[in-house]
């Protein structure tokens, strides 16, 4: 295990395991995680560049390594009233380049994006220790070819993240967290359709699944009565059971982390009941101790859990992902036990764009000693 403290160590580093011809991981923390995880021959750790490097307030812009943890950048920028609006699981253990590297998200996706729509610029260490730098420290330097954005979502497999700079959203004045227990797909598909009709601009939508209904919780954030008024429209015509708290937060975060199987299920978002039925059901069922959680504004839902019955999963993992891929969209285990993994790709099938992706592998680590094997497509 590798551990560089400066951006010159990782160069330093990286320019001499190329040198060896050794294969490489990238990690946060003290072992490669996730799909990409694979067998190599060193680890490299970024858990040492954990510090920000420049934080101008009035700009709204953080530098900061890849090495820190989400939730200690929250709580700094927190002193300023403001936030890096990424919401990933398990902020405490979660790095800023793990985020990104993997394109990790949570709820506040429904308006916010992702990382990719957050990210100004990057500097990265390149497979033979090259240190390249992509994008600048103010939002409006959009030309040229955006090696940042490139970065979000390949797991290290291109290069390793050094540092990022975001620009950032200051905190709300207030917020209220409305929850409608009780739902099936089709009345959270309706939830949003009419919420969108109504012009309403919820900060986070989402729905904990506990194996015979949904509980669907919609955040509105902002100044006062801005927040008062979104909220008295939805239940103008909500028309069914509520509460306002934030207890619905916990089972959320457990239903993204618990067990040894965690899934992303993606599709388009208007095809809610269908993803339920055909892998978010399936799924919760076929685990022991499932959790599972849905956001239908985007389409997204993530389910976790052990495996009893890794024969019964395996089933059941291929059906959901013959489902999805139909559908236009994907099923992914972002991570699984031995049992699963050597017999079920994490990936699925390569996306129109896999050539491209190749060349772009090609170009960045021409040995392919970054991860080698462990991205879609074996690249």
């Amino acid at each position: 295990m590798h551990a560089p403290a400066t951006l010159d160590e990782a160069s330093a580093l990286l320019r001499e395991l190329a040198s060896a011809q050794r294969t490489i991981g990238i990690t946060g923390g003290d072992v490669p995680s996730g799909p990409a995880a694979v067998p190599v021959d060193d680890v490299v750790s970024t858990r040492a560049l954990d510090g920000i490097v420049d934080y101008v307030a009035a700009d709204q812009i953080v530098t900061v390594q890849a090495g820190m943890p989400v939730a200690r950048l929250q709580a700094e920028l927190r002193k300023e009233r403001q936030r890096l609006a990424i919401d990933p699981p398990a902020p405490e253990r979660t790095t800023i380049g793990g985020a990104v590297a993997s394109a990790s998200y949570g709820p506040l996706r429904t308006r916010y994006g992702t990382a990719r729509d957050v990210i100004v610029g990057m500097t990265i260490v390149r497979a033979d220790g090259t240190l390249a730098r992509g994008g600048g420290k103010v939002v409006k330097n959009v030309a040229g070819f955006d090696v940042p954005k490139l970065m979000v979502g390949t797991y290290g497999t291109l290069a390793m993240v050094g540092t990022i700079t975001f620009r950032l959203h200051p905190l709300p004045e207030t917020w209220t967290e409305i929850v409608f227990p009780g739902c099936d797909p089709d009345a959270i598909r309706t939830l949003c359709n009419d919420m969108t009709q109504a012009h309403l601009e919820p900060s986070r939508v989402y729905a904990v699944y506990d194996g015979g209904a949904y509980a669907c919780a919609v955040r509105f954030e902002g100044f006062p009565a801005g927040v008062a008024s979104q909220r008295s429209t939805l239940l103008s015509f909500a028309q069914r059971e509520s509460r306002e708290d934030i207890s619905l937060e916990d089972e959320h975060e457990a239903a993204r982390t618990r067990g040894e199987l965690q899934v992303k299920i993606t599709a388009p978002a208007s095809m809610c009941g269908s993803m339920h039925a055909h892998a978010i059901a399936p799924l919760f069922d076929v685990l022991t101790g499932a959790g599972a959680v849905f956001y239908p504004a985007v389409g997204a839902a993530f389910v976790s859990g052990d495996c009893g019955d890794a024969a019964r999963v395996l089933t059941v993992l291929s059906q959901a992902r013959t489902w999805a891929e139909r559908a236009g969209g994907t099923l992914v285990t972002t991570q699984a036990p031995a049992s699963i993994r050597t017999a079920f790709d994490a990936w699925g099938t390569p996306p129109p764009a896999f050539a491209l992706m190749k060349a772009l592998k090609d170009r960045f680590d021409p040995q392919h000693r970054l991860n080698p094997g462990g991205f879609v497509g074996g690249i």
